[in-house]
């Protein structure tokens, strides 16, 4: 049978209820950890207190406790941010630059964002872009199953994208952009600032071909067919 009180009333749009989720007051539950450790770090001062041994006690099961919750509302958070733009059909880009997290959801902020990736403040260092129903805000948390790594040289306005992606079995895929006819003379683009290995010659793209991949992307989220693709593999130059 069926519960009547669910019937009941006007049924509020479900990107309305994920807002809501959405907002849950993380900031108040960190006032209160902080707040409650403080109280806590003054009672034990008094290690002379009879009490002292069970307030330890307490203490402990009541800062696990406000942690786990804090962890708890921010899951709830998270997937009630992704439910909401599904929900909307809202997707979100996120590039990491320079160690820097950037944020973009509007066709005008994504189109910025692809400036950012191909003009990073450190030449030769790798950006890495992410498309989600949410802000993919940390590495420490399971987030997309594709990444897309850019690395360019500003100057030469050339550039390498490469695509993995990870299945749902953690099998990983990779692709290097490919050129037809490649460049006469590339700079050597490397991996990562530091890294031993390079990218093949062929596929080093100008950056006219570059930007066009990444508007697919930011939008779509998969591998962009504006510009054409081979295995990963590492060659010299």
């Amino acid at each position: 049978m069926s519960n009547p009180s669910l019937q009941d009333g006007p049924v509020e749009p479900l990107a309305v209820v994920f807002a809501r989720l959405a907002d849950v007051p993380l900031d108040q539950l960190d006032k209160l950890i902080e707040v409650t450790n403080s109280a806590y770090g003054e009672l034990n001062k008094i290690h002379g207190h009879p009490y002292w041994g069970e307030l330890v006690l307490h203490q402990g099961a009541a800062a696990k406790a406000l942690r786990e919750a804090r962890d708890c509302l921010d899951a709830l958070r998270s997937e009630a941010v992704g439910a909401r733009n599904t929900e909307l059909g809202v997707t979100v880009a996120t590039a990491v630059v320079d160690g820097q997290r950037h944020y973009a959801t509007s066709s005008d902020d994504k189109a910025a964002l692809v400036e950012k990736v191909l003009r990073p403040p450190n030449a030769g260092g790798a950006a890495h872009l992410y498309v989600w129903d949410r802000p993919y805000e940390s590495d420490e948390i399971a987030g997309p199953y594709q990444q897309l790594r850019v690395v360019t040289d500003p100057e030469a306005e050339v550039g390498v994208l490469n695509y993995t992606e990870e299945s749902e079995d953690g099998e990983l895929t990779s692709w290097h952009t490919c050129n037809p006819r490649p460049l006469p003379a590339p700079p050597k683009l490397r991996f990562d600032l530091g890294s031993a290995l390079l990218f093949p010659r062929d596929s080093v793209l100008p950056f006219r071909e570059l930007r066009a991949g990444l508007l697919e992307h930011v939008v779509e989220g998969a591998r962009p067919g504006a510009v054409q693709w081979q295995q990963a593999r590492w060659g010299e130059h």
